[in-house]
């Protein structure tokens, strides 16, 4: 084959994976080839669904975030927009969420600038963990913390939003601090915003249980060919799945409608509403990642009149100019009096940073779960390393456009299988329903009434409080229910990231404790034989916990301190390896200082059942040149009984015949023997020797 051949062939080569390469990180290249009518139709319906759920959604996740409603809307479209391109998940729709925006308001505190400074640092970090296959970093959040994370964090949710709905204004958001002032200022509640929201809350989970209901006679038609429903039933059905499904963006037009009228007929104002909020879609902007890290306060030139305030926590805003909406995208506040100038406060570096971190971790956690489930149902894979370059894309692209941190939405995701979603274009329609709103319907949005959107919140939540997992643990594992009910507490009293960091920390030691103390038993089997089952890897921590058992039937502690078996002196000793698949080598010369040990005291210490990794490395080690071994218990028991020379001692008969004994390979005057070069003598005679 000439060179010019050659050539062309490594051409052709790196063709072929640079297109692997290109379909992998854009898997749209992929299922763009097969899209049709089908799939469109599919898409477009899903699409306006979602659309007209996300617009009530993101005004109030912007509100529990504690950022201008605008914010949430931005984090509605952006992000979806992104995922169409990079996303390997036809199902999962991406977005704000309740547990976001709980972290994102305990970490930005209000502070617009900081919440996208997150959602840039959060993006990087998971592209980068995305491109080095770093995902399984944030496996280190077990289980049971991320379920107490989960339920913690929704109580935390619903219990703060119970004095948005009562109209109660001032209130902390600490779960405990919350609970105890909402009731103690209970008599402050304004009876229009606790009716409206009371009504809502109602309206909502009714629709809720319908949409389920309907769900559950849409499955039963599907799965049973005994039960079929007619084409009217079946129409009359998916309407009212529709019109359930739909339920946030009813109950929102018709509470603000409701708030419209009735303010438009009062002296006052009897709801607490949205307010005036940033029309139109956003445009890039970098400018706004610039001196993010000032430490000092810096006066804006605007100063406030008393008609105009801004409350940080609160967000009250009226009458904004857009001179003062663009100080407030910068991260300016005015204090509640109105009266004190506009400042723009920096923050530092370790705010962005630990805000960031957890931000990463709980992010793509919660999305890489919605994202298997669903895989599931639907039988296709999800490829873990582009989910989360997928989402950090989301993330850092949505950073420009003023988008604070998203994440994958189950609910939304749930709502997307449900209405017949077929690929990932389906962000396409859900963004354009979005950026319609943004465009023409921003004006109204100020009528929103607060309680409305407070209930909208907690029915989002509802579904997230699970207690079956702790009643499941404490039956599994006590230790596991541990870690949950610290996890739980901690968050609900402190914070989620104190919550978290130190459930990991006690994770850690209960993994590590583990590695120190691995399981032991001791089992007398007859005849001063006695079965040592080693239950899991050994490394290091662990080596020294298997030595003093041994060590113990060795020197006949065991023995003393267990009176049934005084009758039964050690004899033999025989080991189960079965459940050792890893070692080391300080496992290994821990068990090797108890065969010399056991030799010395002229007991025989037998294995059996060592995988075949294991078996190299004691070789290596020397262990099998002082310890025989056998295929299984069986085995090992008849090697105790037959295999003994004249003078009573172990004999080890290689294939050739010739007698080896431990001490023989100790003082080196035999060959080391090798696992299975042996062969017992039935009637435990001295073998002979040719």
């Amino acid at each position: 084959m000439g060179p010019g051949e050659n050539s062309v062939d490594c051409s052709c080569c790196t063709g072929s994976k640079v297109r692997r390469y290109l379909k992998s990180k854009f898997p749209f290249i992929t299922w763009m080839r097969a899209y049709n009518l089908q799939c469109l139709q599919g898409d477009i319906i899903a699409g306006l669904t979602i659309g007209m759920m996300v617009i009530p959604q993101g005004l109030a996740y912007a509100h529990l975030a504690e950022l201008p409603p605008n914010y949430g809307l931005y984090a509605s479209f952006v992000g979806v927009l992104v995922y169409i391109f990079t996303g390997t998940s036809k199902d999962l729709t991406i977005g704000p969420t309740a547990i976001m925006s709980q972290i994102v308001a305990e970490v930005a505190k209000g502070n617009t600038k900081l919440a996208v400074c997150c959602s840039l640092f959060a993006g990087c970090f998971q592209i980068l963990m995305g491109f080095f296959f770093l995902g399984f970093v944030v496996w280190v959040i077990s289980t049971p913390i991320l379920c107490g994370f989960t339920t913690a964090a929704a109580l935390t949710i619903a219990f703060g939003q119970l004095p948005k709905l009562l109209g109660i204004k001032g209130v902390k958001k600490q779960f405990w601090r919350s609970i105890y002032q909402t009731l103690a200022r209970i008599k402050e509640t304004r009876w229009p915003d606790a009716v409206m929201g009371v009504i809502c809350l109602l309206v909502l989970f009714s629709l809720r249980f319908l949409q389920r209901w309907t769900e559950a006679k849409r499955n039963r038609a599907d799965t049973n060919q005994t039960y079929r429903l007619s084409r009217g039933k079946s129409t009359a059905l998916y309407i009212t799945w529709f019109l359930a499904v739909s339920r946030n963006i009813i109950v929102v037009i018709t509470a603000t409608v409701a708030a419209y009228v009735i303010t438009s007929h009062s002296a006052g104002t009897p709801f607490t509403m949205v307010g005036n909020i940033t029309g139109g879609l956003p445009t890039p902007r970098i400018d706004q990642f610039s001196n993010m890290f000032d430490s000092d306060d810096s006066v804006c030139s605007l100063e406030t009149e008393e008609s105009k305030r801004w409350t940080c926590r609160a967000h009250t805003l009226s009458n904004v100019t857009e001179e003062e909406q663009a100080c407030l995208d910068m991260g300016c506040c005015w204090d509640p009096d109105g009266k004190t100038p506009c400042y723009s406060k920096g923050f530092s570096v370790s705010e962005v940073l630990s805000g960031s971190i957890l931000i990463t971790a709980i992010g793509y956690l919660e999305h890489i779960a919605i994202g298997q489930s669903f895989a599931v149902k639907s039988s296709y894979q999800i490829d873990n390393s582009q989910e989360l370059i997928a989402l950090g894309l989301a993330n850092l692209v949505g950073s420009f456009f003023s988008s604070y941190p998203v994440t994958g939405s189950f609910s939304r995701t749930a709502l997307s299988y449900m209405a017949g979603v077929k690929t990932p274009l389906v962000g396409l329609f859900t963004s354009s329903v979005v950026m319609l709103g943004l465009s023409f319907l921003s004006t109204y949005f100020q009528y929103v009434p607060d309680a409305c959107l407070a209930a909208v919140i907690i029915v989002a939540v509802y579904p997230m409080v699970d207690f079956s997992k702790p009643v499941y643990l404490w039956k599994v594992s006590k230790k596991e229910f541990l870690v949950w009910v610290l996890c739980f507490v901690l968050i609900l009293a402190f914070s989620i990231e104190v919550g978290i960091l130190v459930a990991i920390c006690v994770e850690i030691c209960i993994l590590i404790g583990r590695m120190m103390w691995p399981s032991v038993t001791i089992d007398h089997i007859g005849d001063g034989t006695y079965n040592v089952k080693i239950d899991g890897n050994l490394w290091y921590l662990g080596a020294f916990t298997v030595k003093e058992k041994l060590s113990s039937l060795i020197n006949g502690t065991y023995v003393k301190d267990n009176p049934g078996l005084l009758e039964h002196p050690v004899c033999n000793i025989i080991i189960d390896f079965s459940r050792v698949s890893k070692v080391d080598s300080t496992a290994l010369d821990k068990i090797k200082e108890a065969v010399v040990l056991g030799t010395k005291r002229d007991i025989r210490l037998l294995g059996y059942s060592m995988a075949d990794s294991v078996q190299v490395k004691a070789a290596k080690q020397g262990l099998l040149a002082l310890m025989m071994l056998e295929k299984n218990e069986e085995d090992a028991a008849r090697s105790v009984k037959y295999a003994t020379d004249e003078s009573g001692q172990p004999a080890y008969v290689r294939y050739d015949d010739s007698i080896i004994t431990p001490k023989l390979v100790q003082d080196g005057s035999a060959e080391a023997l090798q696992p299975g070069h042996y062969r017992q003598m039935s009637d435990g005679s001295t073998p002979s020797v040719e």
